[in-house]
């Protein structure tokens, strides 16, 4: 019996003493957040929409000038008004420089709007461009409408949701992969007949750069390179992830003038490989 009234006792003064801090809790802080779209997201290719690589050098049916949207997710309630947001380039982890080589525009999520695009133009008339792929890592940042502090992604191994990757370069030549003899005769095969259109398109979809399908002459075997850089289930996943996009863009463009066929530099329909793979 003492016992038990030892216990109450406790009990109501543990009681007594919640009660009192009440006014002490720390309570919800409905605080709107931004972070990168693709972190939200579950990629078919480990990366593959945390970055995005961009060819200068030609034309690309997608793209009229050298000026890209990356698309920006809004964690919070939609406004009636636009709200502007912002970027940096992370100089210490990229080889592109603001100012020279990249540039990043005002940007805003819109009125009633869940998502956004931060615009970045890429300067194209230097002459680097066209020996060298550049990279720009790129950083959302805080401002008095947005916190960015989900730096966790879930899709992406931990990844940090608000980085983003840009590879840029103006080559037009094919790619040696490509050009050799033998292994160019394979990845005519995976992806149907080789044009720049189509490559920048692999790149893009795919979340590789040009050098995927590069080999050093001097010290590395074609063959051995594709074979080792390209399995055939990875082969397989990027002819599927291709075909899933011209078959979105075909179905999203259907009333324009095109109707919605992708055509590389030669005016030719592109295809990618097996079509019916998917």
């Amino acid at each position: 019996m003492k016992t038990t009234f030892i216990k109450l006792f406790v009990f109501s003064i543990m009681l007594f003493a919640i009660s009192c801090n009440n006014d002490k809790l720390t309570t919800y802080e409905d605080v709107d957040r931004i972070y990168f779209t693709w972190a939200g997201t579950q990629p078919a290719l480990p990366n593959g929409n945390a970055q995005l690589t961009v060819a200068l050098g030609y034309d690309v049916p997608l793209k009229a000038d050298s000026t890209i949207q990356v698309k920006v997710n809004l964690m919070g309630k939609v406004s009636n008004v636009d709200r502007p947001f912002s970027a940096e380039l992370i100089p210490s982890e990229s080889s592109a420089i603001q100012g020279e080589d990249i540039e990043i525009l005002p940007s805003v999520i819109p009125a009633l709007s869940e998502k956004g695009d931060l615009r970045i133009k890429l300067i194209n008339d230097t002459a680097k461009l066209t020996k060298k792929t550049l990279m720009a890592r790129i950083r959302l940042l805080p401002n008095e409408y947005f916190h960015v502090d989900y730096t966790q992604a879930i899709w992406q191994g931990g990844r940090n949701a608000l980085e983003f990757d840009i590879f840029f370069d103006a080559k037009t030549d094919m790619p040696n992969l490509w050009s050799n003899t033998t292994t160019g005769v394979m990845l005519t095969a995976y992806f149907g007949k080789y044009s720049k259109v189509k490559l920048n398109l692999i790149c893009e979809v795919c979340g590789v750069t040009r050098d995927f399908f590069m080999y050093d002459p001097a010290t590395e075997n074609p063959s051995q390179v594709l074979n080792a850089r390209m399995p055939t289930v990875l082969i397989y996943g990027m002819i599927s992830q291709c075909n899933r996009y011209l078959k979105a863009y075909a179905e999203e463009h259907k009333d324009d003038e095109d109707g919605g066929i992708l055509k590389d530099e030669n005016g030719e329909v592109i295809t990618i490989g097996n079509t019916n793979i998917l």
